[in-house]
């Protein structure tokens, strides 16, 4: 698709070639959430006391300071590439002000909690709540979990195939990657793990209900407010691993 050709990380695809997209966002217990009436829509559920009171010790986010800064970054209003130090400590108050009504931080854990209903918020890549969604849903559980892109806006990532320039075999490479991007072959990536697909010759074998999904398949509107995280330079970097010390010690 032409969004994802062209990027600013390899200008003309010289070197890159796409073949799954994710989206960090909000995934959550659908009758929980009806239930206490709380937004599914809004990074207010993760980090606004007003709702967090009510699913205290429920709510877990991801064990990453790039993931979580942006997250703040977005409610706040701010860029996710947003680099002055300011910002950044407006972001970290907002964390700090949340942190205890969250269970904890966790980078993968949190697809079994939510899937099992320990876990009712969680904040992650959509292709796991994918998946806490389907196992959920294939161990019968009396609730469904559903995810949703923010309307404040979010991160995307984008998977790319590349070729070591040291490969030994670049030839068994190139035929790998041309396989892979066969459309049948490309669809499986969403088929089977709930993956965006940047490949249009994939489309028409991608399951309606994964196709369907726009927190897996942003339509145009939701991709515009979503950003790809980029490198910080070695002094914003120290910076954000000070703010990322102080947010997990206090």
């Amino acid at each position: 698709k032409p969004a994802f050709r062209d990027e600013w990380f390899d200008p003309g695809n010289r070197y890159s070639v796409p073949y799954a997209t994710t989206v960090t966002l909000i995934g959550y217990n659908a009758e929980k959430m009806r239930a206490l009436g709380l937004p599914t829509d809004s990074w207010a559920l993760v980090f606004e006391p007003s709702h967090l009171e009510k699913i205290r010790g429920r709510v877990t986010v991801l064990n990453s300071q790039r993931e979580l800064m942006a997250a703040a970054m977005k409610y706040l209003g701010h860029s996710a590439q947003e680099r002055d130090p300011a910002r950044w400590e407006e972001a970290k108050r907002l964390i700090l002000r949340a942190k205890p009504y969250w269970a904890t931080f966790s980078n993968s854990t949190y697809i079994k909690d939510l899937a099992i209903g320990n876990i009712w918020v969680a904040h992650g890549y959509s292709n796991d709540m994918f998946r806490a969604r389907e196992d959920a849903k294939a161990a019968g559980r009396p609730f469904v979990i559903g995810f949703a892109i923010p309307k404040e806006g979010a991160v995307l990532a984008v998977d790319n195939f590349v070729i070591h320039k040291a490969a030994r075999r670049p030839d068994l490479a190139h035929r790998f990657i041309d396989f892979m991007l066969q459309g049948e072959n490309a669809a499986d990536v969403s088929n089977l793990i709930g993956a965006g697909n940047p490949n249009r010759a994939a489309l028409s074998s991608i399951r309606p209900e994964v196709a369907g999904e726009p927190a897996i398949f942003p339509p145009p509107e939701t991709l515009r407010r979503l950003e790809m995280l980029r490198d910080l330079e070695p002094k914003q970097r120290r910076l954000m691993s000070r703010l990322w010390t102080e947010i997990k010690v206090k």
